[in-house]
């Protein structure tokens, strides 16, 4: 019954985000609407299934290799090197990023390296989860990062929009 009522909530946060015309409005609505309710403890939502836990981490991970076409194989070199600096040069930053917070005494190394990773929050979360550091502090930066991102690339779009018209 706990994870009919979790899965209920999720979906009624999902289509509000929707509603809303949040970007990302399913993903951050969910987010969002389950975050308020494991705050205020207006529903026991640590009682939530393993399975459900398993299934949800099956599920990114199908969303993930669907992304993956025949099309990828045939980018062009430089492409893909452009691709790899890139994630490289994101890494590298995580990686300074992280070794400053733990220098300050903000958070431990390898917490650090997950929380400023360049990776999805569920992504990010898994791997925490998985190798057992602060669940609650990658979270955290990856939800501000991702909100951040969300609310100011928007606009940030628009505006070159704009400009590109003014041209």
């Amino acid at each position: 019954m706990d994870t009919i009522v979790f899965l209920l909530f999720a979906y009624v946060g999902g289509t509000i985000g929707i509603k809303l015309k949040l970007p990302a409005g399913a993903l951050l609505g969910s987010m969002i609407f389950i975050g308020i309710i494991s705050i205020f403890n207006l529903y026991p939502l640590e009682a939530i299934s393993p399975i459900l836990r398993t299934a949800s981490k099956i599920a990114l991970g199908i969303m993930i290799g669907l992304m993956f076409t025949k099309e990828i194989l045939n980018l062009p070199f430089k492409q893909l090197l452009s691709f790899i600096l890139v994630g490289l040069g994101s890494v590298l930053s995580a990686f300074i990023i992280a070794i400053i917070f733990k220098w300050v005494g903000f958070l431990p190394l390898v917490t650090g390296l997950i929380a400023f990773a360049p990776g999805g929050i569920a992504e990010m979360l898994t791997l925490a989860t998985s190798i057992e550091v602060d669940t609650q502090a990658v979270v955290i930066m990856h939800i501000i990062r991702f909100v951040l991102l969300m609310l100011t690339l928007r606009w940030m779009l628009k505006l070159f929009e704009m400009k590109e018209k003014l041209l």
